[in-house]
Order: C-alpha cells, then structure tokens, then sequence
C-alpha cells in the first residue's frame, strides 16, 4: 500500500497549498521563459520542497503544457512522477555527499537532454554536501549549459557556502498553518474512507508542528490503530503515545496550585505509563501558550519561562526523570511560597509534614538552645555554603543547585557532607550520580581538595519532627 504523502503528493502547481512565493517565482517564470540555472528551495522538512521541485521539472519538460501547468497525461509526465525520466536526476546528499557524486553531474551537464527539453537536478538536503563536492558544483554554477536546472533543496541554508547561494535564486518554503493542514487532514481522511474528528486532526497538526508530510504520516499510524473506529482525540492519543491532554492540564493546575507533593506523584505515574516526560513538558508549555493567548498573564508568562528551562535541563540529562520531578516540584514551590495561588489542603501525611519542615530548619535552630561548643562547630556554615550554591547556579549546574538546596551541607576540613532526608530519596539518587562532579565543583571554589559524602540521615528528620511537636504541641499529627 502507497504511503498518503506519496499518494496524495502534489500532481500540479494548483495542487500546492500555500507556498505562494514559490508559486508566483516559478510561475512567472515559466510564462516569460526566464527560468534560472539554479534553485535553492529553503525551508523546514515536509513543507514541499522536493515535491514543487518535481511540478517545475514537469513543466519545463512536458510538451503539452497549458500556461504553466504541465498536463500530467504525457510520457514525460508520468515518467517524472514515477522517478524514471531520463532527463531528470534525484540525488539524496545526505547519503550521497562526496566529491565523486558530484564529478558525475559535472561530467553528465554537458550533454543535451534525451527525452525532454531541460534537464533537471534536483539535490536534496545539500548542505551535507562535503567541501570538496561544493567545490566541484561551484564551477557548474558558474558556468551552466543551456537547457540545465538545478533545484537544490536544504533545511539549513546557514550551512550553504555564500559563494553558493550568491549564484542562486533562493526560494523560501515556510511551514504549512494548522488550518491548512487540518484542511488537508480532513480532505484526505474523507477520500479514504477515514471517520477523522476535527479535533483529532487539530492535535495531529499540532503533533506535525507545520509539516504536512509528517501529519499525513501520522494520519496513517493512527488510522491503522483505529482500523475502521471513529478517530477521536484520545485514539490520537493513545496511537502516538501522547500524554493525555488530561494529565497536561492537571500538571499545569499543580504548578500553579503550588502542590508540591501532587507533582511528585504525577510525574511518577506518568513515568511508570511508560510516557515521555519531556513530551509532558512540551506540551505543558504548549497548553500555557493557549492560555496566554486567551487570557495574557505575568503568572502564566513566569511559568512557561521555567518549564522552557526544564526542557534545557531534560535535554541532555541521562535521568530525566530526576530532572523533571526536583525542578517540576522547585516550580511548583514557588507558587505555594510566594501564595499566588492558595488553597486548602487535607491532613499532611509524614512525606509531606517533613518535605515542608525542611525550608524551616534553620530557623528552628534559631530558637533551639546553643548547645555545647562541640556541637557549634558542627553546625554548617551557612554563610559559605551560601556563596557557594550561588556560585554553582550562575555557573549554570540548575538541576544540581536545586537538589543541594534541598539539602543540608556541612563543611568539615577537606570534607563536604550532603544529608537529606529519607523522604528526598530522589534527590540522594540524583547527588550521587553527580558526585565526581560535584567535587570538582566544591575543590574549584574551595580551591583544596575535597570529599564529597552523600547519605540519607534519619535522625535529623527524628529530630525534627520532635522539635514541631515542642513548639506546636497538639497541632502536628503524623501518621506512620
């Protein structure tokens, strides 16, 4: 079975959507005879390049042209849809980028064509092209036979030598609309027999981000799971493996809701389903850029900033889940510190009692009696170990500084000792994973060298817990 993007590629130039300056350049162009030697179509991937690329070669090729529409019946015609005319080459430079590829176009241009009456090369992705080949293809551009036309189509014209691009007409492709592609979705479904909802082909297209060979292809996984059911947006969904939209909105209300602990298990969940957590992120920020645009906010324009820096963080990170649940929680922190969102919350089970104890500490310690000499020198001094974690921020270690601030750090000659709670497991099984790391971090400000300990210190939670029920007495329930 014939692929959809292939099936239903455009056949003519009144079968292009969109893409009108490509359009009006090639037409015009065609009408008045003044076609260039050389194309450079630019633009992101699935926007029509090649597929417009094959319109023009059929045009400048097919004998019964009407205006500039070729008439899609002749030999010529049918033999450049089917990829078989002689006069008409393809070359992928992503697999063929050497200098001996294009030593046989050289070589090749200087005959007339067969069959047609131009002969058209058409080079796709070459900005992989080596050195060497643009070398080889410069001395073509400057010097074209009569009758040639190279269409030379790439995703990344910033990797285009100038020398190359001075010596060609560029043609910018842009990204299709949701509406257009949602059109052509829904156009397509209805030939195939498809039961397409608007809304599902609306998150295809927002899935294809722009690119209509992308949304066909999905249309077509999704299609084989429905198999002849409706495709609604949770078939969508599930076919694709998106998070649900469901999930997305609750994990936007927990940030701006402050719930801490809710994201925790959130996140867990999500990961357990097997979902992609940096998919979650993404489209958290796509649903807040639907709000923003609906109803502009600071809060809403605060919280998609932080979740973009989370997909930085993610990106690279060999746990993402660690990533996404310490800084998702830090996120979601804020808003319950700085109380832009309040609400009422239930009993706290012992987790959540000791995860808010520890932002109190110090200040506990503040009130606790002096205690012995030798136990004042075992307090950490919080003053350098303040600097330091400033230090590790603006150095850009995020994720780390997160974890160490939830931490608690005592400094003890050429030792740093990081404790945390048990019920910061996740953060004790991030540090760890980063330890070399962070003794080059502490050993380069401390300027010595430096041990770092990592450990989970059950006593400090004991000792804190009994301190809340010393000074709330009857108001601190925890539940074992």
């Amino acid at each position: 079975m014939e692929a959809l993007y292939r099936k239903y590629r455009p056949k003519n130039f009144d079968q292009i959507i969109d893409q009108l300056q490509a359009k009006l350049v090639l037409q015009n162009a065609i009408l008045k005879n003044r076609v260039s030697h050389a194309y450079i179509f630019a633009g992101p991937r699935g926007t029509g390049k090649t597929s417009v690329a094959r319109v023009l070669a059929k045009s400048l090729n097919c004998p019964n042209r009407t205006g500039y529409e070729p008439c899609g019946r002749c030999d010529s015609c049918i033999s450049i849809d089917k990829g078989i005319h002689p006069d008409v080459v393809e070359l992928d430079a992503a697999s063929n980028r050497g200098i001996d590829e294009i030593r046989k176009i050289r070589d090749a241009v200087g005959f007339r064509p067969m069959l047609g009456k131009y002969k058209v090369y058409i080079i796709d992705e070459f900005h992989m092209l080596t050195r060497e080949a643009f070398n080889a293809l410069l001395k073509t551009l400057e010097e074209p036979p009569e009758k040639i036309t190279f269409i030379l189509a790439t995703t990344n014209l910033e990797r285009v030598p100038s020398t190359i691009i001075s010596r060609c007409q560029i043609i910018e492709f842009r990204n299709f609309t949701e509406k257009d592609v949602v059109e052509n979705l829904l156009q397509i479904s209805s030939k195939e027999n498809m039961k397409l909802h608007e809304d599902a082909a609306k998150l295809i297209a927002k899935r294809a981000a722009g690119g209509m060979r992308d949304a066909l292809s999905y249309l077509e996984q999704v299609a084989s799971y429905a198999l002849h059911d409706p495709i609604t947006t949770a078939v969508v969904e599930r076919a694709l493996g998106l998070v649900p939209s469901q999930i997305v909105e609750d994990y936007i209300q927990y940030l701006l809701d402050g719930q801490v602990m809710k994201i925790e298990q959130l996140i867990d969940e999500v990961f357990a389903d097997g979902y992609d957590l940096y998919q979650l992120v993404q489209s958290a920020i796509e649903g807040i850029e639907e709000k923003i645009s609906q109803k502009p906010s600071k809060e809403l324009l605060t919280l998609a900033q932080g979740l973009i820096e989370l997909t930085k963080e993610m990106r690279y990170a060999e746990n993402k889940k660690i990533i996404c649940k310490i800084l998702s929680m830090n996120l979601a922190a804020k808003y319950s510190s700085t109380g832009e969102k309040t609400s009422e919350q239930p009993p706290q089970s012992k987790e959540k009692t000791v995860q808010t104890v520890v932002s109190v500490e110090q200040s506990l310690q503040k009130n606790a009696s002096q205690g012995s000499q030798t136990r004042k020198e075992s307090e950490p001094d919080t003053s350098q170990i303040e600097e330091i974690l400033n230090w590790i921020k603006e150095e850009n270690d995020v994720s780390i500084y997160v974890a160490l601030s939830q931490s608690r750090i005592t400094l003890k000659d050429n030792r740093v000792e990081i404790s945390l709670l048990p019920s910061q497991r996740f953060q004790y099984e991030y540090l760890r994973e980063k330890i070399l790391e962070l003794e080059y971090l502490f050993k380069t400000k401390m300027k010595k060298d430096i041990v770092v300990e990592i450990f989970i210190d059950e006593e400090r939670e004991k000792r804190i817990l009994q301190r809340l029920k010393e000074l709330f007495p009857g108001k601190i329930r925890i539940e074992e």
